[in-house]
């Protein structure tokens, strides 16, 4: 889909989208309608994958299941404003907000699952932790390799979207960024979401190779192959994430194109928020119960994931805003940085 130039200088109503976006917009719903399908049985009160129906039954996992069957259903509505034309009018906050979520909480599960399925494939069957026998085996299958489709799906459309809204930002090169007055700021927020970032990646790497002191399932749990890369793969995500905005910021003179630390900077923040925000609702909405009576360390390493990609989130969200003023016509009050071409 691209947006044509108006005579007057606004836009022209962008043309109908292409084979590729149309495509990926049909298996990204696709890969959402089993998790609805499930999802709205069991709030129907049906026991499909259950083998403890009385675990079914529990009101707290009628509020979870309502809550995560809407943002499933978000992701649905996600999907089709990245291909269809009246997507491009919305707002943006409207339309990165619930995105930036949708990337952090179904990145790590893109990454995870694949390799993951490829090891429990000669191995041992894996369920979920806590619930050993409650649920039956193949809706996990389900449910995980239709997440891993839907991350795929919406960061391919989410591009494609990005691309014919935002040309400018995939154009720019990182020294052409503008330098505004919250410069010092998003530096700081930077410096600052780094230190979180660490400090967050240290205790998930050593749960990811076999670490168990803090562990979230004790010293004697059990986590399996998938829970594993997902604990590595968030420590990379955070350290990534505020490292290549850190890098933006700081050496914003380099040549290199500025949407490709930009998309680490993204994804990362993103996976850093999300997650550790998940694992701290579960904790206060279900204390206890599923498993879910986490131990201290791994509530205190969730809230620093939590600081570090909201910070990096915040510092990223400050210097699109300014590089989009520095864009808009009107009196300068933005700088850019120096560059040799522009140098006496």
């Amino acid at each position: 889909m691209t947006v044509t130039a108006h005579p007057q200088g606004r836009a022209a109503a962008p043309e109908a989208p292409g084979r590729l976006r149309l495509a990926v917009c049909a298996a990204t719903v696709a890969a959402c309608v089993p998790y609805l399908t499930i999802k709205l049985a069991w709030l129907s009160g049906s026991t499909v994958g259950w083998n403890d129906a009385e675990a079914a039954r529990n009101s707290a996992l009628y509020v979870g299941n309502a809550v995560t069957m809407a943002m499933d259903a978000v992701a649905v509505a996600i999907a089709l404003a990245f291909t269809f034309r009246w997507g491009l009018r919305l707002p943006g906050w409207l339309v990165l907000a619930p995105t930036w979520i949708a990337a952090g909480l179904l990145a790590p599960i893109a990454i995870a699952v694949p390799p993951a399925a490829v090891v429990m494939a000669f191995g041992e069957p894996v369920t979920e932790p806590g619930t050993p026998d409650a649920l039956r085996g193949w809706v996990f299958g389900v449910v995980y390799a239709g997440f891993t489709v839907q991350g795929i799906g919406l960061l391919t459309a989410f591009v494609l979207y990005a691309r014919a809204r935002w040309r400018d930002v995939f154009a720019a090169r990182t020294r052409d960024i503008a330098v505004g007055a919250t410069h010092g700021l998003q530096l700081l927020l930077a410096r600052t979401a780094t230190v979180f970032a660490v400090v967050f990646a240290l205790p998930n790497l050593y749960w990811a190779f076999g670490g168990t002191a803090g562990r979230p399932d004790g010293p004697v749990g059990d986590m399996n192959v998938a829970q594993h890369i997902l604990a590595g793969a968030g420590a990379a995500l955070a350290v990534a994430g505020a490292g290549a905005l850190l890098l933006v910021l700081r050496r914003a003179d380099r040549p290199r194109r500025f949407v490709r630390p930009l998309a680490v900077a993204w994804v990362g923040s993103a996976a850093t928020f999300a997650w550790p925000l998940y694992s701290l609702v579960i904790v206060l909405t279900q204390p206890g119960e599923m498993g879910h009576d986490m131990a201290a360390a791994t509530n205190l390493a969730s809230l620093t994931g939590v600081f570090a990609g909201l910070l990096t989130g915040l510092a990223g969200a400050a210097l699109l805003t300014e590089h989009a003023a520095a864009a808009r016509p009107g009196p300068a009050a933005y700088r850019a940085r120096p560059t040799a071409s522009s140098t006496p």
